[in-house]
């Protein structure tokens, strides 16, 4: 008798979950489906913009023009990533793929500060469980910084110095870089350095 109740309750509840998965997994992919979509509308002027400038010329009308449309394009863009995670919250790539959760910090880094300041604290919580990528997340950081004139806190930025040879812009205490990196997950500041061919010689400090 027991058996037989416990069989109507499998009966009855399984097919609820399944349904309740199955439903959930549709709606992912849906959402998916949108932030790849988003992604491929945030690059895509972006990917036209130096063959349109060999063609019109920088400071032509044609090219004013050019950016008032990716101006236009990105406000619209931002206004559909912030519903979808004011919604889902910063979605990992467990949940909507590698490309999709890129896809999230893509447009985040074209949006303005404050959209900025207001999302980074969900994207370094994605990267702490390892849903999201580290070097994503020290760019966006390091990129905030850099356009408020001050001092990059992951190394991620570089630059040229007069003589063309590749630079980091300025790093907050610089000692400490490689502790602030390894909070993300990221590699040391020394083989980062040497893959672009400059010299790292600041003895790192734990405290």
């Amino acid at each position: 008798m027991k058996k037989i109740i416990f069989l109507l309750i499998i009966t009855l509840f399984t097919p609820s979950a399944f349904s309740q998965n199955e439903s959930n997994k549709k709606e992912m992919d849906t959402i998916q489906t949108k932030l790849e979509t988003l992604f491929m509308q945030d690059q895509l002027f972006r990917r036209l913009y130096q063959d349109a400038e060999k063609k019109f010329g920088a400071d032509s009308a044609e090219m004013d023009y050019f950016w008032k449309v990716v101006e236009a394009e990105d406000k619209r863009i931002e206004q559909e990533l912030i519903l979808i995670l004011d919604t889902y919250g910063w979605l990992g790539t467990s949940q909507v793929g590698r490309l999709a959760n890129g896809a999230i910090w893509s447009v985040i880094q074209h949006s303005s500060l404050e959209i900025k300041e207001k999302y980074a604290p969900l994207m370094k919580a994605s990267v702490l469980q390892n849903e999201s990528q580290a070097m994503q997340y020290a760019r966006l950081i390091d990129r905030m910084f850099i356009n408020d004139n001050k001092p990059q806190i992951y190394g991620s930025q570089i630059t040229k110095d007069k003589e063309g040879n590749n630079v980091f812009f300025e790093i907050d205490k610089p000692e400490f870089i490689n502790k602030r990196r390894k909070e993300i997950g990221l590699d040391p500041i020394e083989g980062f350095a040497k893959a672009r061919e400059i010299e790292w010689h600041i003895p790192q400090k734990e405290e």
